[in-house]
């Protein structure tokens, strides 16, 4: 029988306006991640996504599910962490999210399709919704 401590989503939003953070509780792993500003914009799929700066005020994530601690190969390392870019479009979705940096292949998955489905309320440049582009580090533990 395995045996998981509760789960902590931390999502930080860090830019220079501060910072936000969530959480929520689930008795099935340890998990947490954390949103900030300043990604590369390397990816073409990126280029409508602007890095949040002075000026811009950060999105907020208003649905973060948690993700949940995926079955992993034997030979696996029990713990680490996936750091994604995301894009978040000017009605606060998620569209474009590509794996920057992951410890462990096993929960790359988990990571992509768990960021897939957060909401947040948009970013904001002079009082007008706009598309920005984040940096996710989401970590893995047993």
């Amino acid at each position: 029988m395995r045996f998981f401590s509760p789960m902590v989503l931390a999502v930080g939003l860090l830019a220079f306006a501060g910072a936000a953070h969530g959480q929520s509780g689930n008795s099935s792993n340890d998990s947490s991640a954390v949103v900030a500003s300043g990604a590369p914009a390397e990816d073409p799929a990126f280029a409508a996504f602007l890095p949040v700066t002075k000026g811009i005020k950060p999105p907020k994530a208003i649905s973060a599910p948690d993700p949940k601690y995926p079955d992993i190969p034997a030979d696996a390392e029990p713990q680490g962490m996936v750091v994604l870019l995301i894009g978040i479009n000017a009605k606060g979705h998620v569209e474009p999210v590509r794996v920057l940096h992951s410890d462990e292949p096993a929960f790359e998955k988990t990571a992509l399709d768990t960021v897939k489905r957060w909401k947040f309320k948009p970013a904001e440049k002079n009082g007008h919704p706009v598309p920005v582009q984040v940096t996710v580090e989401m970590k893995f533990q047993r």
